[in-house]
């Protein structure tokens, strides 16, 4: 739901294909972004002797992620690209939320019907 996977641009096969495998791309690419951050967070909270553990807040790695991404595949130089990426797991690691274990209270379930015409896509 966070990267809109049913959120097509076109109505062609070609085109949601194209969209699909692009966002699997990027979820991927998403999956490897957190399990860094995670584990520097799991690194840096065990010297610290929190209460929780932490993980990286996902909805803001997303937009991160959506702003940064093409800047750091984008760029030729081996270095620059490393650097951009450290960068982006660093911010990622930055927003951080408490992973409570026994909650008493349980989520409440928002089944949100996708109303959204084909050419109008939500912007990060």
């Amino acid at each position: 739901m966070k990267l809109e996977l049913e959120n097509f641009s076109g109505r062609l096969v070609d085109n949601i294909k194209q969209d699909f495998y692009a966002t699997m791309t990027v979820s991927n690419m998403l999956a490897s972004v957190l399990r860094e951050a995670n584990q520097k967070i799991r690194e840096s909270g065990a010297r610290e002797g929190l209460r929780y553990e932490y993980r990286a807040n996902v909805n803001h790695a997303v937009g991160v992620l959506k702003d940064r991404l093409i800047g750091v595949l984008m760029t030729n130089d081996m270095f620059a690209r490393k650097h951009l990426y450290r960068e982006l797991v660093l911010e990622i690691k930055r927003r951080v939320i408490p992973v409570r274990p026994n909650r008493k209270v349980p989520r409440k379930e928002y089944l949100k019907k996708p109303h959204f015409h084909h050419n109008h896509k939500s912007n990060c």
